[in-house]
């Protein structure tokens, strides 16, 4: 069984790799963006289809977060 990381534990994880770099996280979170479309051409991946998903994936989360806690007593 895997554990999904909450999105608070997901925002913190990025807060960490963005804090790494040089400048202020949104540079840095800029060049990481560009960085990955390199990585799509090189890998004969289309940035646009996985950054479809990718929002797909977000919503979904954000939904299920928005459900888990009005479940919360």
């Amino acid at each position: 069984m895997t554990h999904e990381p909450t999105i608070g534990q997901r925002c913190h994880r990025i807060a960490c790799v963005l804090r790494r770099g040089q400048g202020n996280p949104s540079e840095n979170l800029i060049d990481l963006l560009a960085d990955a479309r390199h990585w799509c051409d090189d890998n004969a991946e289309s940035f646009g289809e996985l950054d479809r998903q990718a929002y797909q994936h977000y919503l979904a989360e954000r939904n299920d977060e928005q459900t888990d806690e009005r479940r919360m007593p």
